[in-house]
C-alpha cells in the first residue's frame, strides 16, 4: 500500500473527527469563525502555523524553495436546515450539504501527512482553505489577497466529493480534461408596468405578462443563439409579482442564472439577457431594471497536460478500475476554483463518496445527504501524494 495512503488510514479517526466537528459547526460564506478556528488549532497541534488570507481564508506553506503546487479545499456550508438526524448534525440552520466539511478535513489530513514528510519534499506545497465557494466569492478574494504568490504557484490541484449518482462509488475518482465547470452569473430583472383594475386591463401595463414574455424569450437564447455543441443555460428560478387576483400588477421580478463553458459565450449571454429583456419590455410599454451581481465566476478549466501528468499519480492511490477519465463531459455547475485555473495550470477531480448502487440516494445540496466517510483517508492521501509526486517530477 502507498505509504501516504497507509498513514491516512491510520489517521482516519482524526480526519473523521475533524469532518464531524466542522459539519456540526457549519458556517456560510465568509462567516466561518468556528471552522477557521478549528482549522488553525488543528494546524498548530501539527506544528504548523497557518496564515489568514483575505476575509476568512487560511494558507499553509510547507517544504522548501523550488516549484510550488497548491492544494485547495473549500470550507463553507449552505443556508439549508439539516434533516439527516445524524448525532453530529448542524442545528444552526446551515448545513454542509455540498461536502465542504469533507474537503476541509481531507486537506487537514494532507497537512499532517505532508508535515510528517516535509524534509523530503523537493519543493513547496501550499494549502488553500477557501471560504465562500457557494457564493462564488472566496477564491477570488484569496487570489486578490496573494494566495498564488510568495511563493508563486506553478500548478494547482483540487477535489470535490460526489454522491447520490451512479458514477460515485466510494473512493473512486473521475475528471474531465479541458473545460470542467461552467461560468456562473446571476441576474435580477425588475419589470415596471402600470397597475389597474383587472376589469379594465387596457388602462394598465401588465408587469406579469411582460415578465412572462421575457422569461420565455430568455430561456430560448441558448437554444437559438448558441451552437448546440457549446453547452450553455439561461434559467429563471424566481418569478414574483401581483398582489390580488383582480388587479393588474404594476411590478414583477425575475431572478435567474447564466451558465457557459467559454468566456466568449459567457459575455455573449450576459449581454443578450439584458438586450432581450429591454426589447420585450419596450414592445409591451413597460420599463425594466436589470441588476447583475458584482461576483460570479468564469468557466473552470482542467489543464489537459496537467491531467495527463497527474493521472499516473492518482492511480498510485486509487485502483485503475475506479479511475474514470472523461473527454468533453464538463459540468454546467459552477466552481470558483476557476479564479485559480485561469491563472495557473490546474486540475479538479471528483472523489466518490457513495453511489446510488451503494445505497446513497441523496445528492449534494439535499438536506438529507450523508456522504460516506470512507472516502476521507483516500482524499487526504490523494492530496498529499499527488503534490509530492508532481514536485518530484518538476524539480
Amino acid at each position: 500500500m502507498n505509504p501516504y495512503l497507509k498513514r491516512a488510514y491510520e489517521l482516519q479517526e482524526e480526519i473523521t473527527e475533524n469532518r464531524r466537528y466542522i459539519h456540526s459547526h457549519a458556517g456560510v460564506g465568509f462567516d466561518l469563525d468556528d471552522t477557521v478556528e478549528r482549522i488553525m488549532s488543528q494546524l498548530r497541534a501539527m506544528g504548523i502555523e497557518g496564515e489568514r488570507c483575505g476575509k476568512a481564508g487560511v494558507v499553509v506553506t510547507l517544504g522548501k524553495p523550488g516549484k510550488t503546487i497548491l492544494l485547495r479545499g473549500d470550507i463553507d456550508a449552505l443556508p439549508i436546515p439539516e434533516q439527516t438526524n445524524l448525532p453530529f448534525a448542524s442545528k444552526n440552520g446551515c448545513m454542509h450539504a455540498c461536502g465542504h466539511d469533507f474537503h476541509a478535513a481531507m486537506l487537514l489530513g494532507a497537512a499532517k501527512l505532508l508535515k510528517e514528510n516535509e524534509s523530503a519534499l523537493p519543493g513547496t506545497v501550499k494549502l488553500m482553505f477557501q471560504p465562500a465557494e457557494e457564493k462564488l466569492a472566496g477564491a477570488r478574494d484569496m487570489v486578490e489577497n496573494g494566495v498564488l504568490e510568495n511563493p508563486h504557484v506553478d500548478a494547482a490541484f483540487a477535489m470535490h466529493i460526489g454522491t447520490g449518482n451512479s458514477e460515485s462509488p466510494v473512493g473512486s475518482v473521475k475528471f474531465t480534461k479541458g473545460p470542467s465547470h461552467a461560468s456562473g452569473d446571476s441576474f435580477r430583472i425588475i419589470v415596471q408596468g402600470k397597475g389597474c383594475h383587472g376589469a379594465s386591463s387596457y388602462q394598465g401595463v401588465d408587469a406579469i405578462s411582460v415578465a412572462a414574455h421575457i422569461l420565455i424569450a430568455l430561456e430560448e437564447i441558448p437554444a437559438r443563439e448558441v451552437p448546440a455543441d457549446q453547452l450553455s443555460i439561461v434559467t429563471v428560478g424566481v418569478f414574483q409579482g401581483g398582489s390580488a387576483c383582480n388587479i393588474i400588477a404594476d411590478t414583477a421580478t425575475l431572478e435567474g442564472t447564466i451558465r457557459a463553458l467559454s468566456p466568449e459565450n459567457r459575455e455573449f449571454l450576459i449581454r443578450r439577457v439584458r438586450e432581450v429583456a429591454e426589447s420585450i419590455a419596450k414592445a409591451f410599454r413597460a420599463t425594466i431594471r436589470v441588476e447583475e451581481p458584482t461576483g460570479g465566476t468564469p468557466p473552470s478549466y482542467n489543464n489537459p497536460a496537467l491531467c495527463e501528468e497527474m493521472l499516473p499519480f492518482i492511480k498510485e492511490i486509487v485502483p485503475e478500475d475506479k479511475v474514470f477519465v472523461r473527454e468533453n463531459q464538463p459540468s454546467l455547475g459552477s466552481e470558483d476554483f476557476a479564479y485559480v485555473s485561469t491563472k495557473v495550470p490546474s486540475m479538479m477531480i471528483n472523489l466518490g463518496a457513495g453511489s446510488t448502487e451503494e445505497g446513497y440516494t441523496y445528492a449534494l445540496h439535499s438536506p438529507f445527504v450523508t456522504p460516506d466517510e470512507g472516502c476521507l483517508p483516500v482524499g487526504a492521501a490523494l492530496y498529499a501524494h499527488c503534490a509530492t509526486r508532481w514536485l518530484e517530477e518538476n524539480q
